[in-house]
């Protein structure tokens, strides 16, 4: 059964792309907040036991944070139960059983609402949700995060600054699409430090929240320039000399919880480092800021220099969840100019 989902589901994906049409034009814009999974089965579903599984594996908890925060927030809604109301949600996830068919995943998007992601996974019987929990479900989470990176960036493109964006542009030589508010902070040789500060009230107290993109680049000399302990290095060095905190205090990578996470993923037809891990401020004394960071590291054979472009978060007083998909919107918006 494994082997027959893992072949359609790559399949499924290529065919859902072909099904977004001229529909969009008339569906109503979706509902629910980001980071929210509508999770939809029958009654006799969430009454097996087998139930709990699911349950379980959605509490995969979002990469990289300090606290501990699920990927998505579920809400469970039973079938009998999905009306109009619940119809437009901007990600659902649909179980249903079915005894003569094999256990299958496809993906629709814009079936009810405008940039709207649905899942359906049809089960030949309940049993068979074990099985598929611990080998497809992960990706079918991470589907669901694309859909909000994309609304995100389509967001940043009607409410961004597009004046910004050439600026960058003109600066890197990367093609980006930045959020609403952030301006240029700090620009010196091959460094370029984008900020966006705000303030949000808790307990009747405003409080602090700042995002920041940061883009260097280096010339790339061979693939030793990709390995962890050079990207590492060459950020640290980076945020040391740019990125400065209260005092004598400055930007570093902090491995007191664990160390930063790199994956090697394919960005714009050639390979790259994803790299998720936290900061801290370092080198002045009593300085206790940080927070989690997300970048990409990639090459760019048109001018033959490597980048690094990564977002970064600090509200202590905040979930980070929200925060770091707007800047992992912004992050993986980049492209190459050639």
């Amino acid at each position: 059964m494994k082997n027959v989902i893992s072949i359609l589901l790559p399949f499924i994906l290529f065919l859902s792309s072909c099904e977004e049409g001229n529909q969009q034009s008339y569906l109503p814009g979706n509902s629910g907040n980001q980071g929210e999974l509508l999770i939809v089965a029958p009654a006799s579903f969430w009454n097996d036991s087998d139930a709990d599984f699911l349950r379980q594996a959605m509490l995969m908890l979002y990469p990289s944070l300090p606290a501990s925060e699920p990927f998505f927030t579920s809400v469970e809604v039973k079938l009998e139960g999905f009306n109009d109301l619940f119809k437009t949600h901007r990600n659902i996830l649909e179980f249903r059983v079915d005894h003569t068919n094999e256990t299958s995943i496809s993906i629709k998007r814009n079936v009810y609402a405008k940039q709207q992601l649905l899942v359906i996974v049809t089960l030949n019987k309940i049993g068979d949700l074990k099985s598929l929990m611990a080998n497809q479900f992960e990706q079918i989470l991470f589907e669901f995060h694309k859909a909000e990176l994309s609304r995100l960036q389509s967001r940043n493109r009607a409410f961004g600054k597009a004046e910004l964006n050439t600026l960058v542009k003109e600066k890197t030589g990367l093609e980006i699409t930045l959020q609403q508010d952030f301006e240029i902070a700090k620009e010196s040789p091959n460094f370029l430090w984008l900020r966006c500060d705000r303030q949000k009230p808790v307990g009747g107290y405003q409080h602090q929240i700042n995002q920041g993109i940061l883009i260097y680049s280096r010339p790339y000399t061979d693939t030793a320039d990709f390995s962890e302990e050079s990207i590492a290095a060459w950020k640290n060095d980076v945020n040391k000399s740019n990125i400065d905190g209260p005092g004598t205090s400055y930007m570093s990578i902090s491995y007191r919880l664990y160390p930063p996470e790199f994956k090697t993923i394919t960005f714009h037809d050639q390979a790259a480092q994803e790299i998720r891990g936290l900061w801290r401020m370092e080198g002045g004394k009593g300085v206790f800021m940080g927070g989690p960071f997300y970048g990409l590291v990639f090459y760019n054979p048109e001018n033959g220099l490597q980048y690094i472009v990564e977002g970064y978060v600090y509200g202590p007083q905040f979930n980070k969840r929200a925060f770091m998909r707007e800047v992992e919107a912004i992050v993986s918006s980049v492209s190459p100019v050639l």
